[in-house]
C-alpha cells in the first residue's frame, strides 16, 4: 500500500473513532442542570395550625420550567419555643407532597424540610409578634425550608432531581385564628431534568 493509502486509511479510521465517541458521548448525556427560581404564594384556608396539627395551603405562582402554576400542600409545625418577648422560633415539614401543577398538567411533586425525602435539614420557622388586638396576638411568620423534587412527579419532571430553597413570608394574622392567613414565597435552586 502507499503511504497515500495509508495515510488516507488513517484519516479516514481517525474520523469514524471520532465520530463515534462524540455519539457515545451525546448518547450517556440524558439530562440536564438548570437554574430554577419559583416566585408566588397562596393561601391558608384555616390559619396556622398550631403544633402536632396539620396546615394545608393553596399554591399560584410563576417558576422557571414550571411557568404558571397552582397546586397544594401541607406541612406540620415540629416544635415552637419562645426566643424572646417578642418571637417564636420553631422547625416545621411537609406533611403530604407538596404538588405544582403546570398549565399542561406536567406535575412538579416535592417535600420539604424532611430529611426523609432528601432535604439536607428541617425547615425553620420564626414567628414575630407584632402586636396584641382584642382578638389576640397579631404576629406574622417566615418559614424557610428545602424543597427537593420526588420521583412521583409526571410529564417533562418525571425522574427530576435538584432542590430549592424556599422562602415564605405570611401577611399579618392572629396567632391560634381559623382565619385564612395568606403568604409569599419564592425560591432559588436547581433542576436536573430528562432530555
Amino acid at each position: 500500500m502507499s503511504r497515500t493509502s495509508l495515510r488516507t486509511v488513517a484519516i479516514v479510521t481517525l474520523v469514524a473513532l471520532l465520530g463515534m465517541v462524540s455519539l457515545t458521548a451525546a448518547a450517556k448525556k440524558t439530562t440536564v442542570t438548570k437554574p430554577f427560581k419559583i416566585k408566588g404564594g397562596g393561601i391558608a384556608p384555616a390559619g396556622l395550625r398550631p403544633p402536632g396539627e396539620i396546615t394545608t395551603h393553596s399554591i399560584e405562582g410563576t417558576a422557571t420550567h414550571l411557568g404558571k402554576h397552582t397546586g397544594d400542600g401541607s406541612f406540620e409545625i415540629l416544635s415552637l419555643a419562645p426566643v424572646s418577648e417578642s418571637s417564636l422560633a420553631g422547625t416545621f415539614s411537609s406533611h403530604d407532597a407538596c404538588v405544582f401543577v403546570a398549565a399542561n398538567g406536567d406535575e412538579l411533586v416535592c417535600y420539604y424540610g424532611r430529611t426523609d425525602k432528601g432535604a439536607a435539614d428541617v425547615g425553620t420557622v420564626e414567628i414575630n409578634i407584632l402586636g396584641a388586638t382584642d382578638e389576640g396576638l397579631l404576629v406574622e411568620a417566615l418559614f424557610i425550608a428545602e424543597f427537593v423534587p420526588q420521583a412521583e412527579s409526571t410529564g417533562r419532571f418525571a425522574g427530576a432531581t435538584g432542590s430549592w430553597i424556599m422562602y415564605a413570608q405570611t401577611e399579618p394574622f392572629i396567632l391560634g385564628s381559623d382565619d385564612p392567613a395568606a403568604y409569599t414565597w419564592e425560591g432559588e435552586g436547581t433542576l436536573t431534568l430528562p432530555k
